[in-house]
Protein backbone atom coordinates (compact mmCIF):
# COMPACT_ATOMS: atom_id res chain seq x y z
CA UNK A 1 0.00 0.00 0.00
CA UNK A 2 2.82 2.56 0.83
CA UNK A 3 4.80 1.90 -2.06
CA UNK A 4 1.33 2.43 -4.25
CA UNK A 5 1.03 5.80 -2.52
CA UNK A 6 4.21 7.22 -2.85
CA UNK A 7 4.39 5.77 -6.99
CA UNK A 8 0.99 7.66 -6.90
CA UNK A 9 2.35 11.44 -5.06
CA UNK A 10 6.14 10.98 -7.31
CA UNK A 11 3.94 11.22 -10.61
CA UNK A 12 5.57 14.15 -10.80
CA UNK A 13 9.00 13.87 -12.19
CA UNK A 14 12.09 14.73 -10.42
CA UNK A 15 15.07 16.87 -12.14
CA UNK A 16 18.54 14.75 -11.20
CA UNK A 17 21.42 16.66 -11.53
CA UNK A 18 24.54 14.80 -12.02
CA UNK A 19 28.06 16.12 -12.24
CA UNK A 20 29.69 12.88 -14.19
CA UNK A 21 28.28 10.40 -16.54
CA UNK A 22 27.58 7.82 -13.76
CA UNK A 23 28.47 4.82 -15.34
CA UNK A 24 30.51 2.92 -15.12
CA UNK A 25 30.73 3.42 -11.36
CA UNK A 26 34.35 2.92 -10.92
CA UNK A 27 35.39 5.64 -8.48
CA UNK A 28 34.09 6.31 -4.75
CA UNK A 29 32.01 9.84 -5.62
CA UNK A 30 30.24 8.42 -9.18
CA UNK A 31 29.41 5.27 -7.09
CA UNK A 32 26.52 7.01 -4.83
CA UNK A 33 25.73 9.20 -8.31
CA UNK A 34 24.80 6.08 -9.86
CA UNK A 35 23.41 3.22 -7.34
CA UNK A 36 21.02 6.33 -6.24
CA UNK A 37 19.84 7.03 -9.30
CA UNK A 38 18.96 3.23 -10.05
CA UNK A 39 17.45 2.89 -6.62
CA UNK A 40 14.99 5.81 -6.55
CA UNK A 41 13.86 4.37 -10.72
CA UNK A 42 13.19 1.11 -8.66
CA UNK A 43 11.29 2.45 -6.03
CA UNK A 44 8.80 4.29 -8.57
CA UNK A 45 10.30 7.77 -9.34
CA UNK A 46 9.82 9.84 -12.42
CA UNK A 47 13.20 10.74 -13.39
CA UNK A 48 14.53 13.42 -16.06
CA UNK A 49 18.43 13.23 -15.78
CA UNK A 50 21.21 16.20 -16.32
CA UNK A 51 24.77 15.27 -16.29
CA UNK A 52 27.75 16.62 -17.55
CA UNK A 53 31.01 15.04 -19.35
CA UNK A 54 34.23 16.15 -20.58
CA UNK A 55 34.54 15.22 -24.36
CA UNK A 56 36.82 12.24 -25.16
CA UNK A 57 37.56 11.37 -21.23
CA UNK A 58 33.97 10.44 -20.53
CA UNK A 59 30.69 10.11 -22.67
CA UNK A 60 26.73 9.25 -22.94
CA UNK A 61 25.88 5.89 -21.50
CA UNK A 62 22.80 4.12 -23.14
CA UNK A 63 22.97 2.07 -19.97
CA UNK A 64 21.19 4.79 -18.28
CA UNK A 65 18.63 5.21 -20.44
CA UNK A 66 16.61 2.22 -18.77
CA UNK A 67 16.60 4.42 -15.57
CA UNK A 68 15.54 7.92 -16.78
CA UNK A 69 12.58 9.14 -18.21
CA UNK A 70 14.44 11.44 -20.11
CA UNK A 71 18.37 12.06 -19.71
CA UNK A 72 20.65 15.07 -21.29
CA UNK A 73 23.95 15.42 -21.36
CA UNK A 74 26.04 18.95 -21.42
CA UNK A 75 29.16 18.59 -22.31
CA UNK A 76 32.03 20.23 -19.27
CA UNK A 77 33.63 23.78 -20.32
CA UNK A 78 37.81 23.28 -21.38
CA UNK A 79 38.49 27.10 -21.45
CA UNK A 80 40.85 26.03 -17.87
CA UNK A 81 42.62 29.88 -17.99
CA UNK A 82 39.55 31.56 -17.92
CA UNK A 83 37.68 29.55 -15.37
CA UNK A 84 40.20 29.61 -12.84
CA UNK A 85 39.84 33.47 -13.10
CA UNK A 86 36.19 33.13 -12.00
CA UNK A 87 35.27 34.11 -9.17
CA UNK A 88 33.12 30.82 -8.73
CA UNK A 89 34.88 27.65 -8.14
CA UNK A 90 36.23 25.84 -11.07
CA UNK A 91 34.20 22.67 -10.58
CA UNK A 92 31.20 24.89 -10.26
CA UNK A 93 31.76 27.48 -13.11
CA UNK A 94 33.20 24.37 -15.79
CA UNK A 95 29.56 23.05 -15.42
CA UNK A 96 27.82 26.45 -16.10
CA UNK A 97 24.85 25.48 -19.35
CA UNK A 98 22.45 27.71 -19.93
CA UNK A 99 20.46 24.97 -21.66
CA UNK A 100 20.84 23.31 -18.51
CA UNK A 101 18.54 26.09 -17.20
CA UNK A 102 16.01 26.05 -20.28
CA UNK A 103 15.91 22.31 -19.56
CA UNK A 104 14.78 22.67 -15.63
CA UNK A 105 12.22 25.56 -16.66
CA UNK A 106 10.18 23.27 -19.26
CA UNK A 107 8.47 22.20 -15.81
CA UNK A 108 7.62 22.97 -12.30
CA UNK A 109 9.04 19.68 -11.15
CA UNK A 110 11.24 19.35 -7.81
CA UNK A 111 14.95 19.44 -8.76
CA UNK A 112 17.87 17.22 -7.02
CA UNK A 113 21.39 18.89 -6.93
CA UNK A 114 23.76 16.08 -6.68
CA UNK A 115 26.51 17.53 -5.18
CA UNK A 116 28.38 21.12 -5.32
CA UNK A 117 29.51 20.93 -8.36
CA UNK A 118 26.00 20.39 -9.90
CA UNK A 119 24.45 23.83 -7.89
CA UNK A 120 25.28 26.58 -10.33
CA UNK A 121 21.62 27.62 -10.61
CA UNK A 122 20.77 26.97 -7.11
CA UNK A 123 20.31 30.36 -6.44
CA UNK A 124 18.70 31.18 -9.66
CA UNK A 125 15.87 33.75 -9.45
CA UNK A 126 14.00 31.46 -11.75
CA UNK A 127 14.28 28.67 -9.79
CA UNK A 128 13.80 30.37 -7.02
CA UNK A 129 10.14 28.83 -5.97
CA UNK A 130 10.69 25.27 -6.93
CA UNK A 131 11.37 22.32 -4.54
CA UNK A 132 15.16 22.11 -4.25
CA UNK A 133 17.44 18.93 -2.17
CA UNK A 134 20.88 18.98 -2.21
CA UNK A 135 23.43 16.50 -1.84
CA UNK A 136 26.13 17.53 0.31
CA UNK A 137 28.70 14.79 -0.23
CA UNK A 138 31.51 15.87 2.09
CA UNK A 139 32.20 19.87 3.23
CA UNK A 140 33.89 20.65 -0.11
CA UNK A 141 36.49 23.07 0.92
CA UNK A 142 37.51 21.20 3.85
CA UNK A 143 38.52 18.26 1.51
CA UNK A 144 40.71 20.76 -0.79
CA UNK A 145 42.36 22.44 2.05
CA UNK A 146 43.31 18.96 3.01
CA UNK A 147 44.29 18.34 -1.31
CA UNK A 148 46.41 21.50 -0.64
CA UNK A 149 48.29 19.92 2.63
CA UNK A 150 49.32 16.55 1.44
CA UNK A 151 50.31 18.33 -2.09
CA UNK A 152 53.76 18.80 -3.41
CA UNK A 153 53.41 20.09 -6.24
CA UNK A 154 53.39 24.08 -5.29
CA UNK A 155 51.17 24.89 -8.70
CA UNK A 156 48.31 22.49 -7.50
CA UNK A 157 48.84 23.63 -3.80
CA UNK A 158 48.01 27.02 -4.95
CA UNK A 159 45.05 25.90 -7.22
CA UNK A 160 43.68 23.50 -4.72
CA UNK A 161 43.98 25.96 -1.87
CA UNK A 162 42.63 29.04 -4.28
CA UNK A 163 39.62 26.88 -5.23
CA UNK A 164 38.98 25.73 -1.75
CA UNK A 165 38.29 29.32 -0.86
CA UNK A 166 36.02 29.89 -3.67
CA UNK A 167 34.13 26.93 -2.52
CA UNK A 168 33.91 28.19 1.21
CA UNK A 169 32.44 31.39 -0.35
CA UNK A 170 29.71 29.22 -2.54
CA UNK A 171 28.71 26.88 0.08
CA UNK A 172 25.82 30.21 0.95
CA UNK A 173 24.13 29.33 -1.69
CA UNK A 174 22.96 26.09 0.03
CA UNK A 175 19.98 28.56 1.63
CA UNK A 176 18.33 28.62 -1.79
CA UNK A 177 18.22 24.66 -0.40
CA UNK A 178 14.82 23.56 1.37
CA UNK A 179 16.51 20.11 2.53
CA UNK A 180 19.76 19.11 2.73
CA UNK A 181 20.84 15.22 2.55
CA UNK A 182 24.40 14.94 4.35
CA UNK A 183 26.31 11.83 3.02
CA UNK A 184 28.27 11.80 6.92
CA UNK A 185 26.35 11.73 10.28
CA UNK A 186 29.05 14.26 11.38
CA UNK A 187 28.50 16.80 8.72
CA UNK A 188 24.58 17.29 9.66
CA UNK A 189 26.01 20.20 12.08
CA UNK A 190 28.18 21.99 9.49
CA UNK A 191 25.14 22.07 6.75
CA UNK A 192 22.38 22.89 9.07
CA UNK A 193 23.17 26.69 9.41
CA UNK A 194 22.05 26.82 5.63
CA UNK A 195 18.65 24.52 5.56
CA UNK A 196 17.26 21.78 7.51
CA UNK A 197 20.03 18.54 7.15
CA UNK A 198 19.05 14.89 7.25
CA UNK A 199 21.59 11.94 7.20
CA UNK A 200 21.00 10.19 4.29
CA UNK A 201 24.10 7.35 3.79
CA UNK A 202 25.74 6.89 0.66
CA UNK A 203 24.35 4.17 -2.54
CA UNK A 204 26.63 1.42 -2.96
CA UNK A 205 26.66 -1.48 -4.92
CA UNK A 206 24.76 -4.32 -2.26
CA UNK A 207 25.01 -7.02 -4.91
CA UNK A 208 28.35 -7.02 -4.59
CA UNK A 209 28.57 -9.30 -1.72
CA UNK A 210 31.27 -12.19 -1.41
CA UNK A 211 31.16 -15.33 -0.38
CA UNK A 212 33.16 -15.67 2.82
CA UNK A 213 34.89 -18.58 3.52
CA UNK A 214 36.23 -18.84 7.21
CA UNK A 215 39.95 -20.05 6.09
CA UNK A 216 42.12 -18.24 7.53
CA UNK A 217 44.39 -16.57 4.16
CA UNK A 218 47.17 -15.04 5.79
CA UNK A 219 47.77 -11.28 4.08
CA UNK A 220 46.34 -7.54 4.56
CA UNK A 221 44.70 -5.45 1.65
CA UNK A 222 44.88 -1.77 1.34
CA UNK A 223 43.47 -0.66 -1.79
CA UNK A 224 42.23 2.42 -3.64
CA UNK A 225 43.07 5.05 -6.23
CA UNK A 226 46.84 5.00 -5.95
CA UNK A 227 47.13 8.03 -8.43
CA UNK A 228 45.07 10.43 -5.56
CA UNK A 229 47.62 12.22 -3.04
CA UNK A 230 45.41 11.31 0.24
CA UNK A 231 45.79 7.41 -0.88
CA UNK A 232 49.22 7.66 -1.75
CA UNK A 233 50.07 9.23 1.79
CA UNK A 234 47.95 6.05 3.18
CA UNK A 235 50.17 3.90 1.22
CA UNK A 236 53.65 5.53 2.51
CA UNK A 237 51.79 5.34 5.63
CA UNK A 238 51.93 1.62 5.04
CA UNK A 239 55.09 1.12 3.81
CA UNK A 240 57.36 2.72 6.08
CA UNK A 241 55.93 3.30 9.59
CA UNK A 242 53.24 -0.20 9.41
CA UNK A 243 55.37 -2.80 7.36
CA UNK A 244 58.07 -3.14 9.26
CA UNK A 245 56.38 -3.83 12.58
CA UNK A 246 54.15 -6.69 10.50
CA UNK A 247 55.18 -10.32 9.86
CA UNK A 248 52.78 -10.92 7.02
CA UNK A 249 51.93 -9.69 3.56
CA UNK A 250 50.53 -6.69 2.89
CA UNK A 251 49.00 -5.84 -0.43
CA UNK A 252 48.36 -2.39 -2.11
CA UNK A 253 45.96 -2.73 -4.99
CA UNK A 254 44.83 0.20 -7.18
CA UNK A 255 45.19 2.33 -9.78
CA UNK A 256 48.18 3.92 -11.42
CA UNK A 257 50.77 3.42 -8.55
CA UNK A 258 53.16 6.44 -9.07
CA UNK A 259 56.70 5.84 -9.21
CA UNK A 260 57.79 6.76 -5.97
CA UNK A 261 55.32 4.32 -4.17
CA UNK A 262 57.24 1.65 -6.37
CA UNK A 263 60.10 2.91 -5.15
CA UNK A 264 59.47 2.46 -1.82
CA UNK A 265 57.12 -0.78 -1.73
CA UNK A 266 61.10 -2.52 -3.35
CA UNK A 267 62.56 -1.58 0.32
CA UNK A 268 60.20 -3.72 2.59
CA UNK A 269 59.61 -7.29 1.95
CA UNK A 270 56.35 -7.88 2.77
CA UNK A 271 54.78 -5.14 0.28
CA UNK A 272 53.31 -5.69 -2.53
CA UNK A 273 52.10 -3.62 -5.22
CA UNK A 274 49.61 -4.81 -7.63
CA UNK A 275 48.64 -2.13 -10.52
CA UNK A 276 45.11 -1.71 -11.84
CA UNK A 277 43.62 -4.86 -11.18
CA UNK A 278 40.75 -5.69 -13.09
CA UNK A 279 37.42 -5.67 -10.82
CA UNK A 280 37.00 -9.32 -10.51
CA UNK A 281 40.97 -9.39 -9.27
CA UNK A 282 39.74 -6.90 -6.96
CA UNK A 283 36.97 -8.21 -5.72
CA UNK A 284 38.86 -11.54 -4.79
CA UNK A 285 41.04 -9.42 -2.90
CA UNK A 286 38.50 -8.00 -0.98
CA UNK A 287 36.90 -10.78 -0.23
CA UNK A 288 40.17 -13.01 0.64
CA UNK A 289 42.15 -10.80 2.95
CA UNK A 290 42.00 -11.84 6.42
CA UNK A 291 42.75 -7.99 6.90
CA UNK A 292 41.47 -4.86 5.05
CA UNK A 293 43.58 -2.04 5.96
CA UNK A 294 41.67 1.05 5.61
CA UNK A 295 42.97 4.82 6.26
CA UNK A 296 42.87 8.18 5.33
CA UNK A 297 44.44 11.51 7.33
CA UNK A 298 41.92 13.78 5.60
CA UNK A 299 37.97 13.28 7.75
CA UNK A 300 35.99 14.45 4.75
CA UNK A 301 32.84 12.55 3.98
CA UNK A 302 32.41 8.50 3.67
CA UNK A 303 34.94 6.32 1.41
CA UNK A 304 32.49 3.76 -0.24
CA UNK A 305 35.72 1.40 -0.49
CA UNK A 306 34.85 1.22 3.32
CA UNK A 307 31.24 0.44 2.30
CA UNK A 308 32.15 -2.63 -0.17
CA UNK A 309 34.79 -3.77 2.63
CA UNK A 310 32.22 -4.08 4.73
CA UNK A 311 29.94 -5.78 2.89
CA UNK A 312 32.20 -8.08 1.25
CA UNK A 313 35.36 -8.35 3.36
CA UNK A 314 36.43 -9.82 6.86
CA UNK A 315 37.96 -8.43 9.54
CA UNK A 316 38.55 -4.21 8.66
CA UNK A 317 40.77 -2.08 10.76
CA UNK A 318 40.07 2.06 10.44
CA UNK A 319 41.76 5.07 11.93
CA UNK A 320 39.63 7.40 13.73
CA UNK A 321 39.69 9.37 10.28
CA UNK A 322 37.83 6.84 8.61
CA UNK A 323 35.27 7.00 11.25
CA UNK A 324 31.85 8.93 10.97
CA UNK A 325 29.76 9.73 14.04
CA UNK A 326 31.59 6.29 15.84
CA UNK A 327 29.48 4.39 13.37
CA UNK A 328 32.11 2.47 11.77
CA UNK A 329 33.33 1.49 14.84
CA UNK A 330 31.16 -0.67 15.75
CA UNK A 331 31.77 -2.95 12.83
CA UNK A 332 35.37 -2.29 12.54
CA UNK A 333 38.35 -2.30 14.76
CA UNK A 334 40.13 1.23 15.25
CA UNK A 335 43.46 1.63 15.08
CA UNK A 336 45.87 4.77 14.61
CA UNK A 337 49.54 4.39 15.47
CA UNK A 338 51.34 1.46 13.74
CA UNK A 339 52.48 -0.36 17.07
CA UNK A 340 48.86 -0.80 17.78
CA UNK A 341 48.02 -1.83 14.31
CA UNK A 342 50.28 -4.31 13.74
CA UNK A 343 49.43 -5.68 17.32
CA UNK A 344 45.49 -5.81 15.90
CA UNK A 345 46.91 -7.36 12.61
CA UNK A 346 48.35 -10.16 14.65
CA UNK A 347 45.53 -10.75 16.94
CA UNK A 348 43.10 -11.13 13.45
CA UNK A 349 45.24 -13.03 11.58
CA UNK A 350 43.95 -15.74 14.63
CA UNK A 351 40.69 -15.42 14.82
CA UNK A 352 38.74 -16.54 11.85
CA UNK A 353 35.38 -14.58 10.06
CA UNK A 354 32.82 -16.42 11.18
CA UNK A 355 29.33 -16.93 9.85
CA UNK A 356 28.27 -15.52 13.21
CA UNK A 357 30.90 -12.58 13.27
CA UNK A 358 29.41 -11.42 9.91
CA UNK A 359 25.86 -11.63 10.64
CA UNK A 360 26.20 -9.57 13.64
CA UNK A 361 28.08 -6.73 11.53
CA UNK A 362 25.75 -7.31 8.57
CA UNK A 363 22.59 -5.88 11.26
CA UNK A 364 24.85 -3.02 12.38
CA UNK A 365 25.45 -2.63 8.90
CA UNK A 366 21.35 -2.51 8.03
CA UNK A 367 20.56 0.08 10.15
CA UNK A 368 22.69 3.28 8.05
CA UNK A 369 23.37 1.81 4.59
CA UNK A 370 20.51 0.08 3.16
CA UNK A 371 19.88 1.50 -0.67
CA UNK A 372 15.76 1.00 -0.56
CA UNK A 373 15.64 2.54 2.74
CA UNK A 374 17.61 5.67 1.93
CA UNK A 375 15.75 5.99 -1.30
CA UNK A 376 12.71 6.02 0.38
CA UNK A 377 13.82 9.02 2.46
CA UNK A 378 14.49 10.69 -0.37
CA UNK A 379 11.40 10.35 -2.22
CA UNK A 380 9.23 10.65 1.51
CA UNK A 381 11.19 14.49 1.70
CA UNK A 382 10.47 15.45 -1.67
CA UNK A 383 6.86 14.28 -0.65
CA UNK A 384 6.64 16.37 2.55
CA UNK A 385 7.95 18.99 0.53
CA UNK A 386 5.29 19.34 -2.06
CA UNK A 387 2.14 19.11 0.43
Amino acid sequence: MKLKFLMKSMSKAIHIIAFDVPYPPNYGGIVDVFFKLKTLHELGAKIIYHCFYYKGNNSPSPILDQYCDQIYYYERKKNVGKLLMSKLPFVVASRYNKVLLDNLLKDKAPIFFDGIQTAYFLSHPFLKDRIKLFRANNIEHDYYKGLAQWEKNQVKKAYYKWEAKKLQKFEQNLRHAQGILSVAKMDIPHFSQYAPTHHVPPFFNQSAVGNLSEEIIPFCLFQGNLSVTENQESAIFIIKKLAPLVKFPIKLAGKNPPQKILDLAKKQSNIEIIANPPQDEMEALINTAQVNLLFTFQQTGIKLKLLHALESGKHIIINSFMDDSGIFSEMCDVANEPSAIADKISELMQVPFTKSISEKRAELFGEYYNNKKNGQKIIDLFISLSE
